[in-house]
């Protein structure tokens, strides 16, 4: 049985009422709708629930992107602690958190074994695959009964459950309030939401990249087909790049039966007309607030864990620093990193004993068996290369295992070197963290099939991450470029990133929301005038009562 969990925090009922909330600056409340919150809860050693902040990227960046509006963040409980806080405490402002002080937070409480067939089962095991363009066609069968049975019993239910508590916070805030899903794990809550107020305003953010329609193809077609529709029941669909807009709305002509595309003939922005409806889909690439990067980076306890780091390392002046910061999973193509640094030592003995390769990694999804097996790979090559390299007074890689973010940001202003060269990624945060922190300065080398390459690409050395050679070869040149390209970079990279934020990131989405109600009003408006219009013949009756209509209609 999935349940959803009692409310703390009170608000007039009733489907049809059109209140809103406000804080006292005049800014309309939001609901956020993700799969992790920003606050997970462990229990401690007498079995009692502690909060601490959400991991992850994404929570991070959200959390930034809110600021001080006030919001309701729904989220799923992923533990048996959050399971006890959901039951126990219901919605309520979080506690010990005065910087979360705007948000409410509710934890949807779903049975353990249907969470884990919705986030291992098919979240991860198939929708992360697939998007990443790791799937394996003709290895081992992927979709099996199994599958299937993941997919109905595990990531329908969930999506079910979290349409649930939206449908009830709506009756409260009342259906204007803004609702802002995130990511792969909830691709069939809109429509289900929509089903129930087809007046919401609803906007799905997806943080990872989106295959061309080919590769969709890969997958069961029914699963497919409620996807894309799953996501075409919102008012604006986002992405990070606009490659990923141009496939989505390619996908959709695939596979959205009757639909009609209308894409802009440069970038990736375009418009679905689908059931009467009109969906924007544009990039929004997300963005890093500089200022929160920057007091994490420099705070006491960051710094002197960074400084401790650097006496075990023997770090000098002349000492140059290779890192990397990423999660211990196959798409962060780490083994190729190790695989290309080898090369580099292979062939440049002169470097050796003169450069260091630190390794902050942070283990993930350790329920799967594919992330074990990945993790042990990542192992053995670190082990190899120091076993064939290292000396009494040099270790060549040094790997830190476990989840430190504000230690990896304090690491990451000393890096000659920033190696990001994931197989491919919706964005990636680390290199626009690492270069606003660095003071070297630093070159980064970042894959060509990162998004955040198509933004930073004149101030870094773009890298093809399937060649160890080329990576090597980068790698070389990155840590030979003069200190006056490496400086004029970095500063670029600076000036670009200070103009963004994840706050600007937000406000465009709820700009462009509220733009897709006003013309969802206009067209009702138009309509209703065409009604009163008897007979409605010929075209030019319908001119002198609406004048322009024909513009209005065609969206």
């Amino acid at each position: 049985m999935v349940t959803s969990n009692p409310r703390l925090v009170t608000h007039p009922k009733g489907r049809g009422t059109t209140s809103m909330v406000w804080n006292g600056d005049g800014v309309q409340q939001i609901i956020l709708v993700s799969n992790r919150g920003p606050i997970d809860y462990a229990f401690d050693e007498d079995e009692m629930p502690i909060a601490q902040r959400g991991a992850g990227g994404v929570v991070s960046g959200l959390v930034s992107a809110v600021g001080k509006r006030p919001a309701t963040w729904i989220a799923l409980a992923m533990n048996d602690a959050d399971r006890a806080v959901a039951r126990a405490r219901g919605k309520a402002t979080i506690p010990n958190a005065p910087e979360l002080a705007n948000i409410a937070l509710r934890l949807v409480d779903v049975p353990a074994a249907t969470y884990d067939r919705f986030y291992e089962g098919i979240s991860n095991r198939i929708l992360w695959f697939a998007q990443h363009y790791l799937l394996r066609p003709t290895g081992s069968a992927r979709f099996s009964a199994r599958t299937r049975r993941d997919w109905e019993t595990g990531y329908r239910v969930v999506n079910e459950a979290i349409a649930e508590a939206v449908i009830e916070e709506l009756a409260s805030s009342g259906p204007s309030t803004p609702v802002f899903f995130q990511d792969y794990h909830l691709y069939l809550a809109p429509a289900i939401v929509r089903a129930a107020y087809p007046e919401a305003l609803l906007e799905h953010f997806v943080h990872i990249p989106w295959p061309e329609s080919r590769y969709w193809e890969l997958l069961p077609d029914d699963m497919v087909r409620e996807i894309f529709a799953g996501l075409a029941a919102n008012d604006v669909v986002g992405f990070q790049t606009d490659r990923d807009a141009r496939n989505f709305l390619e996908g959709a002509e695939r596979f959205l039966e009757g639909v009609t595309v209308q894409q802009a003939p440069t970038g990736g922005t375009g418009v679905l007309l689908w059931q009467g409806r009109r969906v924007l889909v544009r990039a929004y690439p997300i963005a890093v607030t500089p200022r929160e990067v920057q007091a994490s980076a420099n705070s006491t306890e960051a710094l002197d864990e960074a400084l401790k780091l650097r006496d075990e390392l023997r770090l000098t002046d002349e000492t140059q620093l290779v890192v990397r910061v990423d999660r211990v999973e196959p798409t962060k193509n780490i083994v190729r990193g190790f695989q290309a640094y080898e090369h580099l030592l292979r062939n440049n003995k002169e470097l050796r004993g003169k450069v260091v390769f630190l390794a902050l990694l942070v283990p993930s999804r350790q329920g799967m068996a594919e992330y074990r097996r990945y993790e042990r790979q990542v192992r053995a090559i670190i082990d190899r290369i120091n076993a064939r390299y290292g000396t009494p007074d040099w270790q060549p890689v040094v790997a830190i295992f476990g989840n430190d973010r504000a230690r990896a940001l304090a690491c990451m202003r000393r890096y000659d070197v920033l190696l990001v060269n994931p197989v491919i990624d919706g964005m990636n945060l680390v290199v626009k963290e690492g270069a606003l922190v660095n003071r070297r300065p630093g070159v980064i080398l970042l894959s060509r099939t990162a998004g955040a390459y198509e933004q930073l690409r004149d101030h870094v050395i773009g890298v093809p991450p399937m060649d160890v050679q080329a990576t090597a070869e980068a790698m070389l040149e990155a840590l030979e470029t003069p200190l006056e390209q490496r400086a004029a970079n970095a500063l670029a990279l600076k000036a670009l990133l200070n103009e963004e934020n994840a706050k600007l990131w937000l406000d465009a989405q709820i700009a462009d929301l509220r733009e897709q109600a006003r013309l969802a009003r206009r067209k009702a408006q138009v309509a209703g005038a065409a009604q009163r219009v008897i007979p409605l013949e010929p075209e030019r009756d319908l001119e002198k009562v609406v004048p322009g209509h024909r513009d209005t209609l065609v969206m």
